[in-house]
């Protein structure tokens, strides 16, 4: 209703001998006048209130005017500050998305990808995907030429987070504690590096097992061993022919009985568990107490005594008479299902264009930028007591290798992304001395010989020319 009409019918309320007064009818016509502005602030306000009415910015606009701005006053209710370069189109679909969450949960994996396709000013909704037990997003993200690319990145709980523990200059019957803070059991690596003396034939026992790692060998002084789970040891990073016992002391025997000379399977058994597969001990979840000492010449007999495939008067030569457990460092690596964690996969070769100017102090926020943002993404919301980690990775080129084999032929076909060409060219060293490199074309022919395998399996047959 405009003023005039405003004011018409207010006069006709009045008798008529008053609708005829000039200064009535004035006064009417400001009255109608005042009324039609208030109900236009009030449509204003109304309109400022709902986040798809409300006035919006420009995208060049500094951050102060966006945040002065109607729609950034909004966005303030809910924690939301407009960026560089955003326009008042996306901001207003932050609003609407951050609403969403908060309507659904903020602590399960869509909801936390929500908040991270935000971060990146990605188009909404995103499109999410599970592989397994990882969540997958995968964003349209806008370039700083106004084109968009794909962004992938991954959402796992649970996982498996890197635990060492190490100790210095252990001797014979110390306890070494180490602590398996995950939900589930896990497989050390262990690090023995004899830094007093040679060490021969040193033993682990595992309090939680019972069980013994014994090591058939000699570590030199300043040399480190290395023992993998059902992997040969290393000394230095260079494999040994050594082998590795895994046993449970428990005898049904004594150490000095002659009679029996079998294992647990047998009818004459010495061991509950004699294994030479390098399986070593698990950790359990919680405390896990290990002790140290090297083997005596009677203590190797009873463990090798009957063995087959063993020989014990090798192992006894390197055992000295008398001689104490020389003390050693020790360091046990292991991976645990962490509680209560959870990891987001982020690629290190995209930064948001917001993130790409310049701040009010002239820098550049780039990749820490970035990761400051998903920080407080991920924090928003977040349970007490979980914890979060973000990972950078490298996204590389799909390549394939495809291996196919019939009787009489055996063919390897490879696909690679990048072509390997030599690019660098020499320098001249001297006025008159010019360097010319020449570098062969790659030759394309197949491997190829005359021949086959007999009918036999492939590790027994026989090349026949």
């Amino acid at each position: 209703m405009s003023p005039e009409q405003r004011a018409k019918r207010m006069v006709g309320y009045l008798p008529p001998v008053l609708q005829t007064g000039r200064q009535l009818n004035r006064f009417f016509e400001t009255l109608g006048q005042e009324l039609g502005q208030m109900e236009l602030w009030l449509t204003r306000l109304m309109r400022s209130r709902w986040y798809t009415l409300a006035r919006g910015f420009h995208p060049d606009d500094s951050l102060s005017v966006k945040a002065a701005s109607e729609l950034g006053r909004l966005g303030a209710l809910y924690g939301l500050v407009p960026r560089r370069g955003e326009s008042d189109t996306y901001f207003r679909q932050r609003i609407a998305s951050l609403v969403e969450l908060h309507r659904t949960g903020l602590s399960t994996a869509p909801s936390l990808l929500g908040l991270v396709s935000l971060v990146y000013m990605a188009q909404q909704p995103p499109e999410l995907s599970w592989e397994g037990e990882v969540a997958i997003g995968t964003f349209q993200v806008p370039e700083s030429d106004g084109s968009t690319r794909e962004v992938r990145v991954t959402l796992a709980d649970k996982p498996l987070t890197p635990a060492s523990t190490r100790f210095l200059g252990i001797g014979a019957g110390q306890q070494l504690l180490t602590t398996n803070n995950g939900l589930e059991e896990a497989i050390p690596e262990i690090c023995l590096k004899a830094v007093e003396a040679d060490i021969p034939i040193p033993l682990l026992h595992h309090e939680e097992s019972g069980l013994d790692v014994i090591f058939l060998g000699l570590v030199p002084k300043g040399q480190t061993l290395t023992l993998r789970d059902k992997y040969v040891p290393l000394l230095d990073g260079r494999p040994v022919k050594e082998p590795v016992i895994v046993a449970h002391p428990t005898r049904f025997s004594g150490r000095e009985d002659q009679g029996p000379r079998a294992r647990f399977d047998a009818p004459d058994s010495r061991f509950a568990v004699f294994k030479q597969d390098h399986e070593l001990p698990p950790l359990v979840p919680g405390r896990n107490h290990w002790s140290y000492e090297t083997l005596t010449r009677a203590k190797l007999t009873s463990y090798l005594r009957g063995t087959p495939g063993l020989d014990l008067d090798k192992a006894l030569a390197l055992i000295p008479e008398g001689k104490p457990s020389p003390r050693a460092d020790f360091q046990f690596n292991w991976l645990e299902l962490a509680p209560a964690t959870f990891t987001l996969s982020i690629p290190v070769d995209y930064v948001p264009p917001h993130l790409q100017v310049p701040g009010e102090d002239g820098t550049v926020p780039g990749l820490p930028g970035l990761v400051r943002e998903l920080a407080a993404a991920l924090t928003y919301g977040r349970a007490a007591g979980v914890r979060w980690r973000i990972e950078l990775m490298l996204p590389m080129p799909a390549e394939e290798v495809s291996l196919g084999e019939s009787p009489a032929l055996m063919e390897l076909t490879t696909s690679f992304t990048e072509e390997a060409r030599a690019t660098d060219s020499p320098v001249a060293v001297a006025p008159n001395l010019i360097l010319t490199e020449q570098v062969a074309e790659p030759d394309d022919s197949r491997l190829t010989w005359s021949g086959f395998f007999d009918s036999t399996r492939f590790n027994t047959s026989r090349f026949k020319p």
